[in-house]
């Protein structure tokens, strides 16, 4: 097995909020087999899979190596097509995923196009946007259980996807890659879908400032989090650096040197807003660290 070495870092480039973060320990994994071996050697300390970080908050400016780092951005994508089939490793961005299968003459993720982040990350939420889900082209799932360094194939359904959730949420199972089985189509037809789907996102959503996308899912019984928002006249609230999007009140962005103790206290705003106007409790999409 090999030996990896886990570093101090800056955080800062590796969250989409671009919040000031330093770990003590950090590794940044190039290859599968070092990322597998960061995994082994990490079992029972507090590991930390940031991938690219981009549904993440990092709720200090400081961690000590008692919690390990990994991190995929680095890590080398594996993305194939063969037949109607695609294969992505887990690091590899779902934007390169969609752009690929667009030039293969493949349809099914179209939809997902210009969401930010990872295939594993989008495997371990089921990623969505504009009614579909990254799981409605899952074939199966390559997974790790650090444990015991035994590794499976996991199909669509023992993967057991929702709304916003998969299996894989509070365990220790870790992704490694997925297949995806999608439908050939005119590869001219794809990339006109994608480019609708990008300047509907764009002209919604905050590009302009960094965050991490849509805070909460969507409430059952309540309208969506956004008309909650401004509702309760809080587009555009502000506790320190951290502020209610003024183009789309269901996001928080960073408006300035926000902390995650900012972008929590925000948090908190808006659950309390939900609970006093509809009597319902927000779950968090994000995941705090």
């Amino acid at each position: 097995m090999n030996i990896v070495r886990f570093s101090p870092a800056s955080l800062t480039p590796y969250n989409s909020y671009r919040v000031a973060a330093w770990a003590e320990a950090c590794f940044f994994s190039e290859t599968a087999d070092d990322f597998v071996a960061a995994l082994r050697q990490s079992v029972g300390v507090r590991t930390v899979l940031l991938g690219h970080g981009c549904n993440v908050i990092l709720s200090q400016d400081h961690y000590d190596s008692s919690v390990r780092f990994l991190a995929t951005a680095r890590l080398e994508p594996a993305l194939a097509v063969a037949g109607d089939r695609l294969s992505a490793g887990a690091g590899a961005r779902l934007r390169d995923a969609c752009r690929l299968a667009a030039r293969a003459g493949l349809s099914g993720l179209e939809r997902l196009w210009d969401i930010p982040g990872s295939v594993g990350g989008a495997a371990h939420m089921n990623a969505g946007a504009y009614g579909t889900s990254f799981y409605e082209v899952v074939e199966s799932v390559d997974v790790l259980y650090p444990a015991t360094g035994e590794r499976a194939a996991l199909s669509r359904e023992q993967c057991r996807p929702a709304y916003r959730m998969t299996a894989f949420q509070g365990t220790d199972t870790v992704i490694l890659g997925v297949r995806l089985t999608l439908t050939p189509a005119d590869p001219a037809a794809v990339l006109a879908e994608m480019g609708r789907i990008g300047k509907l996102r764009r002209s919604k959503l905050p590009y302009d400032l960094p965050s991490a996308g849509s805070v909460f899912r969507r409430p059952d019984g309540a309208p969506p989090v956004g008309q909650i928002m401004e509702e309760a006249g809080l587009k555009g609230f502000r506790i320190g650096g951290a502020q209610i999007s003024p183009r789309h009140a269901g996001i928080i962005v960073n408006a300035g040197s926000a902390t995650g103790a900012d972008i929590l206290a925000v948090v908190e705003a808006m659950r309390r807003a939900a609970r006093q106007r509809y009597g319902v409790e927000l779950v968090l999409e994000q995941v705090v660290v």
